[in-house]
């Protein structure tokens, strides 16, 4: 549900996630590209440390990590997105 909300925001091309590990495709969905970075970059000024891989974004959680914990990522990811992702 998390990975879906993000995936509506404008400049996300698609998300997709496997068990734990969810990823965000933005701008042109380059290797090379800088979009993840800059989603990155507005994640850490929220507190969060994500994964970026040019223009894609990933999120790797513990396994144990609990529900609320897994929303505020969740939240913080949405926000940094929308702050950062390319329009």
């Amino acid at each position: 549900r998390g990975f879906a909300r993000i995936g509506a925001l404008p400049g996300v091309l698609r998300t997709r996630s496997l068990g734990m590990v969810g990823a965000a495709d933005l701008g042109t969905g380059r290797y090379g590209g800088r979009a993840g970075w800059a989603v990155y970059d507005e994640a850490l000024t929220r507190g969060a440390y994500l994964r970026p891989l040019g223009d894609t974004v990933y999120i790797t959680p513990p396994l144990n990590i609990g529900d609320a914990d897994l929303e505020l990522l969740l939240d913080v990811l949405f926000e940094a997105t929308r702050a950062a992702a390319p329009r």
